[in-house]
């Protein structure tokens, strides 16, 4: 028997614009829900962000949000916790992590009614030693990981857990991948699994779980109709095999052994290449230390720190001023860690928008604006001045990177 877990991961950034979040609704998000409402076989570890939950009561989307609610209810998905607005929690200050895990978790306690702690998917499967260690102390089961993380080969008949009994759980980053970039059909997917059991067999190994976990966005919106001619088709096909199941990530607890052999995860992120792990790089797209956009974004976001720290021990009854601008900094600075804003500053990866890059980086200038303005009104304003400076020293320097590197694009392209 093999077991087949499948994760989905839903998210927008909250800079997305309002037209794009409403095609990616009609092409993904409903037609990609509602197959899965079709087949009776579906069981699948889900991941939405709680900000795109905010983002879809905002464009009136709303209606994609009760078929969420339908599939929980008959148990078609199992939804996981996470960091609401999707940042790159080991880079970012363990209580601004938890922060986030913690807002997140109020939206899914207010939408899905069963929801309680038990899988957690980190935004772009980012992990480190010291974020398994704090999932678990907020209560979490177990943790998802792109199969790079494993300090073992990928685990496929045993479970391993963390040295604090958090469960490690790797995805199948071959075939995830392939599904993912249109390299595998439905068929040659289940004929893979099958070629699996037959392995088994002649090992006479019984049982064996794998693990795929992608964009939810691949399935109609990277890929049209892909819900259709992959997914739907895989269940499809699923559905005659006796020797093959669909499951939950959490129940495969409940059907394998946990080794007691404890393993801490290496810190990688579902990006990462084996390249990136020998040089030493675990978040290529986040923070290489060879892009200079990475480099100046998190001078920044150090220096910004340092202000949230400040006007955290502030008492916001002195005045109506201090705790208008505490708040308004906290509203830009929980929406501006978000992974984007750096994800898009990797012209050599593909991605380089200076537009979107800027979007996010504004949303932390307007947090510092009103963090400096916070101590000013509570007449402390000169313990943050050097930080306020800095960021904007360090805003100045990333301006004009967009702008050099932008133009250095240009030539090569002649």
């Amino acid at each position: 028997m093999i077991y087949w877990a499948p994760l989905l991961h839903m998210y927008q950034p909250t800079f997305q614009d309002s037209s794009i979040l409403r095609q990616i609704d009609k092409e993904c998000y409903k037609p990609l829900l509602r197959m899965l409402e079709e087949h009776d076989n579906v069981k699948i570890s889900l991941n939405i962000n709680a900000v795109l939950i905010d983002m879809l009561y905002e464009f009136d989307l709303g209606d994609t949000l009760e078929i969420l609610q339908n599939l929980e209810s008959s148990n078609k998905i199992e939804i996981t916790g996470t960091a609401k607005f999707h940042p790159i929690l080991p880079l970012i200050p363990q209580k601004e992590s938890e922060h986030q895990i913690e807002v997140n978790e109020e939206v899914l306690r207010n939408e899905f009614k069963q929801w309680e702690r038990g899988g957690f998917f980190p935004p772009e499967m980012s992990i480190s030693s010291q974020v398994a260690k704090y999932i678990r102390e907020l209560g979490y089961k177990w943790v998802i990981m792109s199969g790079i993380a494993s300090p073992i080969d990928w685990p496929t008949d045993q479970i391993y857990t963390s040295p604090n009994g958090l469960m490690l759980f790797f995805r199948d980053d071959i075939l995830s991948n392939k599904i993912s970039f249109n390299n595998i059909t439905a068929k040659e997917f289940v004929e893979e699994i099958i070629g699996m059991i037959k392995e088994n067999n002649k090992s006479n190994q019984k049982e064996k779980y794998i693990i795929t976990a992608m964009d939810s966005e691949t399935f109609g919106h990277h890929i049209k109709k892909f819900e259709r001619t992959f997914l739907s088709k895989a269940f499809e096909l699923i559905n005659d095999q006796e020797e093959i199941k669909i499951e939950f990530i959490s129940e495969l607890s409940k059907l394998f052994p946990i080794n007691k052999e404890k393993i801490i995860p290496k810190a990688s992120s579902w990006s990462t290449s084996n390249d990136d792990m020998k040089a030493g790089v675990p978040y290529p797209l986040w923070d290489h230390p060879d892009n200079k956009v990475h480099m100046l974004y998190w001078k920044i976001v150090k220096s910004l720190n340092n202000l949230m720290n400040l006007i955290s021990n502030l008492d916001l009854n002195q005045s109506w001023d201090v705790e208008s601008h505490y708040n308004t900094s906290r509203w830009f600075y929980d929406r501006g860690i978000c992974s984007d804003t750096i994800w898009w500053g990797n012209p050599d990866r593909g991605t380089w928008s200076p537009n979107l890059i800027y979007k996010g980086i504004e949303l932390l200038m307007r947090s510092a604006l009103n963090a400096q303005l916070a101590l000013v009104h509570a007449n402390q304003s000169d313990i943050g001045e050097g930080y306020f400076d800095s960021i904007s020293f360090y805003h100045n320097l990333l301006l004009m990177e967009l702008y050099s590197k932008t133009k250095e694009l240009k030539k090569r392209k002649k």
